[in-house]
């Protein structure tokens, strides 16, 4: 009882001190700007409120409706130090939003016909099937069903590029943590680096996943979205911010949905929620390394999409109106309803949470209790399509909270106010 005692007493003058030193700390002038249907004014008026009393910092939320963009706006600051306002151009990174970029786009190939959900990962990639992988389907790997959560052997992220064969011979070399299909676990690092894989060995021209998105998506839709950054664009994003460590262990224990993560992570090493995390070894530095523009040049599915929200919300917004936009089609009517498809839920094996998982897609519902799906990222991020009411929504921050499921009181801030005003809009529109 004393150490609880103690702790708590710890924890409580660690927030007094930070309190005490954000009162000393200058103001930086406002900063918000973007366009809004009038329909959605109160969107707008909750993003200028979190700006004035400080939850919002730095921020982005854009939404589709039926094809047309109804809501982009932005506030706050891309980078705090040099004080550079958050602009209309401003990109920021999308974390685990990525790996619904990267379904996307195998549901694209799997319309083309160059993947099959159904095959056997090995049919595209004959190595995969060693060290007992070999019954392993495409299906089971993008729904976190594989087993291969962690590596026993992790990669430098500059390896992905630079030496591709070893990293290869890495995840060729790993074993299931579990047998594949018997549960799912969240692939938290290892799903960008075994999907990118399975996309350069199945397209026919042997291309890379940031090439196959820029020449066959981003190019196509005039999507403003990167898989890799290339370094002449970075100055246009964002620069992440994360809270210290003591300040995040102070929010996970006050946030009932995240203590068993936080015990699965912080108190346990070697618990697969930690080893997931660090499948990647520089990723075990913390958020601040996502800030080197050598690393965003890697293409990396699981989390280093980078775009604005416009770019994120309007490829969902293309799913939400039947996979078209203008006189183009992106994904056939079948594609997207096995996107929409939950494919496993229950308890994740990884995070010790209860998650539904589609074909590489995550699912929520929204405030009405519609289904939704996309995916959310570390951090407060989110790029959901939601299917029942002709949207796409993304949000982006670039600071970054202890949410990571669309549950981010910032933007769930933002997703109310949204469906409030919704059948106003729609009303007008009729």
């Amino acid at each position: 009882m004393g150490f609880i005692k103690q702790s708590l007493m710890f924890c409580f003058l660690l927030v007094l001190f930070s309190y005490l030193k954000s009162l000393l700390e200058p103001k930086l002038p406002l900063v918000f700007g973007g366009y809004y249907h009038p329909a959605f004014k109160n969107v707008a008026d909750k993003f200028k409120e979190n700006l004035k009393n400080g939850k919002e910092r730095g921020g982005t939320f854009a939404v589709y409706h039926k094809g047309r963009l109804v809501v982009d706006i932005w506030g706050g600051y891309a980078d705090e130090e040099a004080q550079i306002p958050w602009q209309r151009d401003t990109m920021s990174i999308g974390f685990s939003n990525t790996k619904g970029i990267a379904a996307l786009m195998v549901a694209q190939m799997a319309d083309k016909g160059v993947i099959d959900y159904k095959a056997l990962v090995s049919d595209y990639w004959p190595e995969f099937a060693e060290s007992d992988k070999g019954n392993i389907t495409v299906e089971m790997l993008i729904s976190h069903q594989a087993g291969l959560a962690a590596l026993d052997d992790p990669i430098n992220i500059l390896d992905i590029n630079g030496d591709p064969e070893k990293v290869e011979k890495s995840l060729c070399s790993q074993r299931p943590l579990w047998p594949a299909g018997s549960a799912h676990g969240y692939h938290t690092l290892t799903y960008g680096l075994y999907i990118d894989t399975l996309m350069k060995k199945a397209d026919p021209k042997g291309r890379t996943a940031d090439i196959i998105f820029m020449e066959d998506i981003s190019s196509l839709f005039d999507v403003e979205m990167y898989m890799a950054v290339p370094r002449q664009e970075f100055y246009r994003v964002a620069r992440v911010y994360e809270d210290p460590v003591w300040k995040f262990l102070y929010k996970c224990l006050s946030s009932p949905r995240y203590i068993p993560l936080f015990f699965r992570y912080i108190l346990n090493s070697n618990s697969l929620v930690a080893r997931a995390g660090k499948a990647v070894k520089e990723f075990s530095l913390g958020s601040n390394i996502h800030n080197n523009p050598y690393y965003r040049e890697m293409p990396l599915s699981c989390c280093y999409g980078t775009g604005t929200a416009r770019g994120f919300s309007k490829l969902y917004g293309i799913m939400s109106n039947g996979g078209i936009n203008g006189t183009k089609r992106f994904l056939s009517e079948e594609a997207i309803n096995k996107l929409t498809t939950p494919i496993v839920s229950g308890l994740d094996e990884t995070i010790g949470i209860q998650v539904t998982y589609g074909p590489g897609t995550l699912m929520k519902a929204n405030p009405r209790g519609d289904p939704m799906f996309g995916h959310t990222g570390h951090g407060g991020q989110v790029a959901m399509a939601d299917m029942k009411n002709n949207l796409g929504i993304a949000y982006l921050t670039n600071f970054i909270s202890l949410h990571g499921l669309g549950d981010d009181p910032r933007y769930v801030d933002l997703e109310n106010e949204l469906y409030k005003s919704l059948d106003k809009y729609v009303a007008q529109q009729e």
